[in-house]
């Protein structure tokens, strides 16, 4: 159950995953990490957060993340995790998130050429 605080992103409140030139011989998953910082205050001395997010501007199916090429009609599936969703800290302490992306290589071996990109907001609760 989340406590009765408040919590919130620290300046920069955003991160951009950057996956780099992505080699479509690879046989290993292209992959990308960022880090957020959360402060959480109120109250209590201990605040229980919680982090979810969307599936992105480009989602196909259930919650399946997809980055769009910057030209053209193509996109990418992208798996993006959150370490730690949760948790419980000390009040005014910061906690650090680190928001992790990958793309398999049946994803991109044959997608064409050029920069990919998506927008996922991330929620924190409470």
């Amino acid at each position: 159950m989340l406590s009765n605080n408040n919590c919130k992103f620290r300046a920069p409140g955003s991160a951009t995953l950057a996956f780099g030139n992505i080699d479509p011989s690879s046989n290993i998953n292209a992959t990308a990490s960022a880090t957020l910082t959360i402060r959480c205050g109120g109250a209590s001395p201990l605040v229980s957060y919680a982090l979810s997010h969307d599936s992105g501007l480009y989602k196909t199916g259930v919650n399946l993340n997809r980055m769009k090429h910057a030209t053209l009609n193509e996109y990418l599936p992208y798996a993006l995790t959150l370490t730690p969703s949760s948790g419980t800290i000390a009040k005014n302490a910061d906690q650090t998130i680190t928001l992790s992306s990958s793309v398999t290589p049946a994803s991109f071996q044959n997608a064409a050429m050029g920069a990919y990109a998506d927008t996922v907001v991330i929620t924190l609760s409470p």
